[in-house]
């Protein structure tokens, strides 16, 4: 009969250790992975918003800007707008200027721009917010 030496349940211990380790460490990812994916989609889904939020305020201040002097038609300020929502990719966006007859304003009348952009389709991780509504930002000016 061959009893264990000193060396072999030395080598036994650390294997049995090793793949103790080796159980624990899949436990743990098992329990942190989700969370994980939450947070880094999470993180995704709102800088896209805010992209798309940024891209609307910009929009909108550059139309306002372009209403207010009196050498700009409503045409050609919207036109601005929707150029800038083009170049950034966004899809359904609109702006409208309040009122469209600028060419009838008095120096001092305030313009007012509303862009609106649409979530659906401007986002392309859809895991956690939702997907309904726009974005809307108003930019209220005074004509020159």
């Amino acid at each position: 009969m061959k009893f264990p030496t000193t060396q072999t349940t030395h080598h036994a211990k650390r294997s049995r250790r090793f793949r103790h380790r080796r159980a624990v460490a899949t436990v743990e990812l098992a329990l942190v992975l989700p969370v994980m994916l939450i947070i880094v989609f999470g993180t995704l889904e709102i800088c896209q918003r805010l992209m798309i939020r940024q891209t609307a305020a910009v929009a909108a201040y550059e139309t306002a800007r372009l209403a207010a002097r009196r050498t700009t038609t409503a045409t050609q300020a919207k036109a601005r707008g929707e150029l800038i929502m083009t170049d950034r990719r966004v899809n359904g966006g609109t702006v409208d200027i309040t009122p469209n007859q600028l060419a009838l304003l008095a120096t001092g009348s305030e313009v007012q721009v509303t862009v609106r952009i649409p979530v659906a389709g401007n986002t392309t991780v859809n895991y956690l917010l939702p997907t309904t509504g726009e974005i809307r930002i108003v930019t209220t000016m005074l004509r020159e």
